[in-house]
C-alpha cells in the first residue's frame, strides 16, 4: 500500500508538473496576439518584405543579367567611395556567420532597410487606412462595397504608399528626401501599371472575405512577390542613379 501510494503521489506530481509545463508554454507563446495591433502589423510586414527582398536577390544571382549591365556596389545603393573606405573593415565574424547560414553572395544591409520600411511604415500604415476605408464604406463585404473600397485604396492609399516608401527607402540609404522622389519618378509608372493589374483584384478578395483584422497579413502575405518586384524596382533605380565606377577609382579610395 506503501508503493501504492508513493506511486500515485509521483504520478499526480508528474501530471501536475505537466500542467505547469503546459501552462508555461501558453504563457511564453501568448505574447504574439497581445502586441498592440500596430506593431504586430509592423513586424509582419518588416518580415515579409525582408523576405521579398531575399527572394529578388535569389533570382538576380540566378539571373546575372541584371548585374552584368550595372556598375559595382549599385545595386545595394550604396556609395562607392563608402564601399570602399570601410570594406576594409568589414566583419570577418559577420562573413562566416553569412557563409554559415548559405547567404555570403546577399546583401543583408538592403534587406534589413526593406525589414525597416515594413516595420515602420507599410504595417501601420495600412494598419490605419484599412480601417479608415472600412469606416467610410461601411462592414458590408458584398461586391459593391469592396469594389469602393478597392476604388478608394488605389485611388488614394496605392501612389501615397508608392511615394512614402520610396522617400522611406531613399532616407535609409542615406540618400535624402530628394533622392526619394528620384526614385520614386524613376519607378511610379512601371510599379502603377502593374499594381492596377495585381492589386484590383487581390483587394477584391481581401474586402469581400478577410475579417478586418486580418486584411494587413492578407496584404503581406499576397504581396510577398510583390515586394520582390519593389526590390528590384528599387535595385533598378540606385544602378541608373549611381555614378559610374572604376578600379583605379575605387583603388583610390582605399
Amino acid at each position: 500500500r506503501g508503493v501504492s501510494c508513493a506511486t500515485k503521489s509521483g504520478r499526480a506530481g508528474s501530471k501536475h508538473r505537466a500542467r505547469l509545463g503546459d501552462a508555461r508554454v501558453v504563457v511564453s507563446m501568448g505574447w504574439l496576439p497581445r502586441l498592440h495591433p500596430m506593431l504586430k502589423a509592423g513586424l509582419t510586414s518588416g518580415t515579409i518584405m525582408s523576405g521579398g527582398d531575399l527572394i529578388c536577390q535569389t533570382i538576380e544571382q540566378r539571373s546575372r543579367t541584371f548585374q552584368a549591365d550595372t556598375p559595382p556596389f549599385a545595386v545595394r545603393g550604396v556609395d562607392p567611395a563608402e564601399e570602399a573606405s570601410t570594406s576594409g573593415r568589414t566583419s570577418g565574424v559577420v562573413s562566416a556567420v553569412q557563409e554559415r547560414m548559405g547567404l555570403a553572395n546577399y546583401d543583408l544591409v538592403r534587406t534589413a532597410r526593406f525589414f525597416g520600411v515594413g516595420l515602420t511604415l507599410h504595417g501601420p500604415f495600412f494598419n490605419k487606412t484599412l480601417g479608415v476605408i472600412e469606416h467610410m464604406v461601411g462592414p458590408a463585404r458584398c461586391p459593391r462595397a469592396a469594389a469602393k473600397k478597392v476604388a478608394l485604396g488605389h485611388v488614394f492609399l496605392f501612389p501615397s504608399y508608392a511615394f512614402l516608401f520610396n522617400v522611406w527607402m531613399g532616407a535609409l540609404e542615406g540618400k535624402g528626401f530628394e533622392g526619394g522622389v528620384r526614385k520614386f519618378m524613376d519607378t511610379w509608372s512601371t510599379v502603377f501599371v502593374a499594381g492596377s493589374v495585381f492589386w484590383p483584384a487581390a483587394n477584391m478578395v481581401n474586402f469581400m472575405y478577410c475579417p478586418p483584422k486580418h486584411r494587413v497579413l492578407f496584404l503581406n502575405g499576397g504581396g510577398l512577390g510583390w515586394n520582390a518586384f519593389l526590390s528590384y524596382q528599387n535595385a533598378k533605380s540606385n544602378a541608373k542613379n549611381a555614378p559610374s565606377v572604376t578600379l583605379e577609382a575605387i583603388k583610390k579610395h582605399r
